[in-house]
């Protein structure tokens, strides 16, 4: 009994270290945005397409993230599509983002004159391969040229 009880635990040793090992995708930028507003409701969808710098196979299971702009909170994300990676190959992730709408149109004509916004998300992934999966924090901030206006004219 403790024969086996010692198998399965260097078992996942082994299996969590080829885990441990894996390389974070790197961003690329966010595609298909759109916007779709009810009533108290707003919600953002788009795809970020990522690059997989692994040389293997990967799997993302889920994830919750917080999503600011320039250190505000524009609402949180719960990503929860099995998606498939292939190795050193680029990717979408699909994401739908509830917006807190009070805060977003008390900050909207500061932020609508910038040529850039600074993005930031806040969470936990969970990845892995091979039926083993991995729980990993997530800090990443980036700078986003944009162009509200540009369409308006």
């Amino acid at each position: 009994m403790t024969r086996s009880i010692f198998y399965c635990l260097l078992a996942a040793v082994l299996l969590s270290g080829c885990i441990g090992n894996v390389q974070e995708p790197e961003y690329i930028d966010v595609e298909n945005i759109r916007v779709d507003a009810a009533r108290n409701l707003t919600n953002l969808y788009g795809d970020i397409r990522f690059y997989n710098p692994n040389k293997h196979n990967l799997a993302f299971k889920s994830g919750k993230l917080d999503v600011y702009i320039e250190d505000r909170l524009l609402g949180k994300t719960v990503l929860d599509s099995l998606v498939k990676i292939r190795k050193l190959d680029t990717f979408l992730i699909p994401v739908k983002i509830e917006l807190d709408t009070k805060n977003l149109l008390s900050n909207a004509l500061s932020l609508a004159f910038k040529d850039s916004l600074k993005v930031r998300l806040d969470g936990k992934i969970t990845i892995g391969r091979s039926g083993m999966f991995v729980t990993r924090p997530v800090r990443f901030e980036t700078k986003e040229k944009i162009d509200i206006l540009n369409g308006l004219w």
